[in-house]
């Protein structure tokens, strides 16, 4: 019963896409999968506007995506205090409990991407089992970099990472580790690789 009234109200609201989204994102699966489709569409933005962001700040390319995340009941902010600051803190506005911290580095290297893992996961409360990382590559070839990242993760397995990377589902240059916070949650942090060259 309730799985065909779920479907009769999608069904209704399909016509009104915002509605949809805003009613699925009030709860924590669909908050997450919303949010990640808001973060595709901002990755996709970026990468557009590359030749005017590649020589930008790792905080001027962030300001760039924000606005992305400011609908569906969803608000974005940069810089925003969770255990430090952030540079990318969304929030739901009508369920406080649901909120996913995103940290973004120009890429330098393996070992900088993972200095942001850390920063992350440190900025994670572990109550919303998820964050991402974005890597802004300004030169070299991003399919590399993120096939070395990959490679690197499941060898060192940082930040108490439980099991290998996984390619993301839909962002091409994504990947998908699982790591234990040190509240002792799982959480999910989704790498994404944006090509700013």
């Amino acid at each position: 019963m309730a799985k065909s009234l779920y479907n009769l109200i999608e069904r209704i609201v399909a016509a009104v896409p915002e509605a949809l989204n805003t009613w699925r994102a009030q709860t924590p699966e669909g908050f997450v999968d919303v949010s990640e489709k808001l973060l595709e569409a901002a990755i996709v933005h970026m990468e557009q506007q590359g030749k005017n962001l590649k020589c930008s700040s790792e905080d001027n390319i962030t300001s760039s995506a924000i606005g992305f995340f400011n609908r569906y009941g969803i608000r974005a902010s940069s810089q925003t205090n969770s255990r430090g600051h952030v540079d990318i803190f969304i929030s739901h506005s009508l369920e406080p409990s649901l909120n996913i911290c995103g940290e973004a580095k120009i890429w330098r290297g393996v070992s900088y991407h993972i200095g942001g893992l850390g920063q992350v996961l440190g900025y994670c409360t572990g109550r919303m089992p998820h964050c991402f990382l974005l890597a802004y590559v300004t030169s070299g070839k991003i399919q590399q970099h993120i096939k070395n990242l990959c490679v690197e993760l499941d060898l060192k397995l940082p930040a108490n990472q439980q099991g290998g990377a996984k390619t993301h589902h839909s962002l091409q240059w994504g990947l998908v580790s699982d790591h234990t916070h040190s509240g002792g949650r799982l959480v999910r942090v989704v790498h994404a690789g944006v090509n700013l060259c």
